[in-house]
């Protein structure tokens, strides 16, 4: 079997600089790119604390120009925050830049912070990010593009340069209800599996998630599934320091409303939804979970806010990557 496997980037980190920061999550993207990982991604969130970064698509520029093979993608753009022909304009420059290897991951958000600020309240996140898809898909198809919609209006509007990619470069959206997962199916290339739901539970959507793809007619269907991880000497380590570091990131999920309260300890959440333990313990539960979803990728949060920290990480990528191309029968998935 292939595994295309990949790593999330933090939004922040226990360092001096955003500088820093940047310069660190860059060197374990170049890292994961040289052990054969296959794909990073960057998320978007606003208002957060100071050595942070608000522009994913900025950091995904100066992250495709330290690298060469390894695919870059946000996950996600909050995309009823954005301006559609905005959003078309540089994921076509990236797309040209890194010869493709850029893929665009969008979702409706879903928290006020991100959206309020644009004029854009939490009720109507839905239907702004259908037409925002819709525009970008007119944009990218249509040498003069026109689109009227509720939200977004504009006529004979030329995107140049075209894209790269044929016939535009793929998009996916991030969602975990019933109703985006339809929005994916049928205007998006690609589905991607939040880290918060178990891996039972992505299974099932992931079922969902391909049939209405293919009632559709869908060219692409990806699935790519995110998930909380912790590689350590072994389990009973990774779980000393793990809950330490992903219970604040749950508990905030929970405040937002993205998690309900019926897992509210470690051992409850780490139930079919962490990856943890030592490296070929977290490798072989990346080929499990890619078995059962039938996920095209598997990408792993390693790094969390409160760690590890940029050298430990070093480690954690170099051992994972040796540890997935030793699984007999299983190949890491590397890009061209």
């Amino acid at each position: 079997m292939t595994l295309s496997v990949g790593i999330s980037l933090p939004l922040t980190g226990r360092v001096s600089s955003v500088r820093r920061l940047v310069d660190e999550l860059t060197a374990e993207v170049a890292l994961a790119e040289s052990v054969g990982l296959a794909l990073a991604v960057i998320p978007e969130h606003r208002q957060g604390p100071a050595v942070t970064y608000c522009s994913p698509l900025t950091l995904a520029s100066h992250v495709l120009a330290a690298t060469s093979r390894i695919q870059v993608a946000t996950g996600v753009l909050v995309l009823p925050a954005h301006h559609p022909i905005h959003v078309a304009e540089a994921v076509t420059m990236l797309d040209h830049i890194s010869d493709g290897r850029f893929r665009l991951g969008v979702g409706a958000g879903y928290q006020a912070v991100d959206l309020e600020p644009f004029g854009r309240r939490l009720p109507e996140r839905g239907r702004v990010l259908e037409e925002s898809i819709e525009a970008l898909r007119v944009l990218f198809a249509d040498d003069e593009a026109s689109y009227h919609g509720n939200h977004f209006a504009f006529d004979r509007v030329r995107l140049r340069p075209r894209p790269a990619s044929n016939p535009r470069p793929p998009i996916w959206m991030g969602s975990w209800s019933a109703a985006g997962i339809r929005r994916a199916a049928t205007l998006c290339d690609g589905w991607i599996a939040d880290p918060i739901r178990t891996v039972g539970e992505v299974e099932a959507m992931a079922r969902e998630y391909r049939l209405a793809a293919e009632k559709a007619g869908a060219i692409s269907r990806d699935v790519v599934v995110m998930r909380e991880a912790w590689v350590d000497d072994s389990e009973s380590a990774a779980r000393r320091d793990f809950s330490a570091a992903v219970m604040p990131v749950f508990d905030y999920y929970r405040r937002r409303g993205a998690l309900d309260d019926s897992a509210t300890t470690f051992d409850d959440l780490a139930v079919d939804r962490f990856v943890m333990g030592d490296a070929s313990r977290c490798a072989r539960a990346v080929r499990d979970i890619a078995a059962r979803t039938g996920a095209d990728a598997v990408v792993l949060q390693l790094r969390h806010p409160a760690g590890p920290d940029h050298e430990r990480m070093m480690d954690v990528i170099r051992s994972l990557g040796e540890a997935l191309a030793a699984i007999e029968g299983t190949t890491v998935k590397r890009t061209a």
